[in-house]
């Protein structure tokens, strides 16, 4: 199926009376949109950022807090049968969708929806590894072709209710936006009805979190945010599957999730965009592992400093203006004390090691990196402000000023960052970040499970069952 032929889909098409539950038109998307619905552009960039986010979770073995989480959720429960990313480590599916969900996002590097401003994979393959590594350990098959739909469809639901958004964040939206695609996909997995999904996201709908305090303050709960909601979609189909009910307008009663979460939005717009064009095509890459509003910066350092010769010495100050919710999102200023959870949204941090460095990869944001006094010495002399900008919800564009110790100025405008889709990382680019994850997460990229591992997210359509691809997982150390 083209984009073009989404209004004849009733998979896509929110047509119904404008009385009815706005629930509707994301219920038929998910119970009744099939593989061969897909686009094949779909289907190849759900196993590219699949494939992403398998790689940024096992990199998230060095997270901090990661041993501590591990030993806390050991405690919750036993009967494991589900693996820890980048660990032998096997906890129960509910507990292990926490834990994937936090390393997978702890380290900032997983792909960004720039248009609803989510991180949209961490709770969804989370909840999809959980949900089919449970399946697998009672025999029960998944395939790849439901896997990807699983993924497309997940995507298109949290995106969607993202993109309706229409006033700027005050949750952390893609922790709850999050639960709803982690448990979109199961539902879609398992082919359930719409009487058995409108119960589920009731029940969802009663435990979705997330607060901007915790990345106000840089907090190691803003990571914990998405495996709490990737486990509220396990336990909202598990407690479904016995029987429970919730709510059922939840996006739009006197307390639902517009009038509680975002304050204001716009569904029938987003709704006339589902699957149209499907949002996983509208993924951005981020080649670094940091907010994703700093990657204009980066991506400048780095090109100024090879094409220029550009150093530290030869800036005399730098000033980067960003949209109000750039700013607010990474526009805080370095200090001597920052932890790696704030240098990672810490914009003249990033800048600096880019320059500095030439890099800003994994190994720039462990603790001792972070406080390198030449780094935070050049971080200072850049500076931070907003400018008025029609989009609440918009990350750029960005104007860097770069003055020069030999008194000149230039100005840079930047309208996307490297990553986007306008300008994506080629294959070979995706490949090198995937096996960088797995080196930096004590994983050789050479050894045998690890290209296994490599050549089942190449095409997860192709796998039979998914039982396989949950053992690699589980046999990479």
């Amino acid at each position: 199926m083209s984009p073009s032929d989404t209004a004849a889909n009733p998979a896509v098409n929110p047509a119904g009376s404008p009385a009815g539950n706005p629930m509707d038109p994301l219920i038929r998307l998910v119970t009744t949109t099939r593989y061969e619905d897909l686009p094949a552009a779909a289907r190849e960039r759900a196993a590219t950022f699949f494939m992403d986010t398998i790689g940024v979770g096992i990199a998230g073995v060095r997270a901090p807090f990661r041993d501590q989480l591990i030993a806390v959720a050991g405690d919750w429960g036993a009967g494991g049968t589900v693996p820890v990313l980048g660990s032998a480590t096997r906890l129960p599916p509910a507990s292990a969708a926490l834990v994937n969900g936090y390393q997978i996002h702890a380290q900032e590097f997983d792909c960004v929806y720039e248009p609803g401003v989510i991180l949209p994979m961490a709770p969804l393959v989370s909840g999809i590894l959980a949900h089919a590594a449970a399946k697998a350990a009672r025999g029960e098959s998944v395939s790849g072709r439901a896997l990807v739909t699983a993924l497309v469809v997940g995507l298109e639901v949290s995106c969607s209710l993202a993109g309706a958004a229409r006033t700027a964040m005050k949750f952390f939206r893609p922790g709850p936006t999050g639960g709803f695609s982690a448990l979109s996909a199961i539902l879609s997995i398992e082919g359930a009805d719409a009487d058995f999904a409108r119960r589920a996201y009731g029940i969802l709908y009663s435990q979705i979190c997330g607060s901007m305090q915790s990345h106000e303050e840089g907090s190691s709960m803003l990571a914990m945010q998405m495996g709490f909601n990737a486990r509220a979609a396990i336990t909202a189909y598990d407690l479904a599957r016995a029987g429970f009910s919730g709510p059922v307008h939840i996006l739009d009663g006197r307390f639902g999730y517009f009038p509680v979460f975002e304050t204001e939005g716009d569904l029938p717009a987003a709704w006339a965009r589902l699957g149209d064009p499907w949002k996983v095509t509208q993924l951005s890459h981020k080649p670094f592992p940091s907010g994703r509003v700093t990657h204009g910066m980066a991506h400048l350092m780095l090109t100024l400093r090879q094409d220029e010769g550009l150093t530290a010495a030869r800036v005399r100050r730098m000033h980067i203006g960003f949209p109000p919710l750039g700013f607010r999102l990474v526009g805080r200023p370095a200090t001597d004390a920052m932890t790696p959870n704030y240098a990672r949204l810490c914009t003249p941090y990033v800048g600096a090691s880019a320059l500095i460095r030439g890099s800003a990869g994994l190994a720039d944001f462990l603790p001792d990196a972070v406080r390198d006094p030449a780094l935070v010495e050049l971080a200072r002399r850049v500076e931070t402000a907003e400018f008025d900008w029609p989009d609440p919800n918009a990350f750029y564009p960005q104007r860097i000023t770069v003055e020069r110790t030999d008194g000149r100025t230039t100005v840079h405008e930047v309208p996307y960052a490297w990553g986007h889709p306008q300008m994506p990382l080629s294959a070979a680019e995706n490949l090198a970040k995937f096996r960088d994850c797995l080196a930096f997460g004590g994983v050789d990229p050479d050894g045998a499970r690890a290209r296994e591992l490599t050549a089942l997210l190449a095409d997860p359509a192709a796998c039979a069952d998914l039982a396989a691809l949950v053992s690699c997982l589980g046999s990479l150390r």
